[in-house]
């Protein structure tokens, strides 16, 4: 009596198995996609808040965003660039700021590395 697999039943069973993971690991990456798009809604909704307390406050807007970190953001994990007074979201673009208006947007870079 024969012991063991044969060569076909393990390519079977390791092809199977690679199927399964790149469905894995596709569907992962999606769920990374969302959570981070997610996150940057997150901040930006946090930015623009902040944006608006500090025109309350001082009657204008705020000159860049890092001014904000001055007790207007709650949230303080946004990465910094001080000699270029911007800050960063979570795949190292800066976001857009307009001081005459107020209005913040993400990145197009940020946009165009999600999809």
């Amino acid at each position: 009596m024969k012991k063991g697999f044969s060569a076909w039943e393990e390519v079977i069973v390791i092809a199977v198995i690679a199927i399964m993971v790149s469905v894995v690991y596709q569907r992962y990456e999606m769920l990374r996609k969302k959570a981070i798009k997610t996150q940057l809604r997150i901040e930006l909704s946090n930015l623009k808040l902040a944006v608006e307390l500090y025109k309350i406050k001082n009657g204008k807007f705020p000159a860049n965003l890092l001014e904000l970190y001055k007790g207007y953001l709650y949230y303080k994990g946004f990465r910094i660039d001080k000699s270029k007074q911007k800050l960063f979201d979570r795949l190292n673009h800066a976001y857009i700021y307009d001081n005459k208006t107020g209005s913040v947007y993400i990145n197009p870079e940020t946009i165009k590395a999600l999809k």
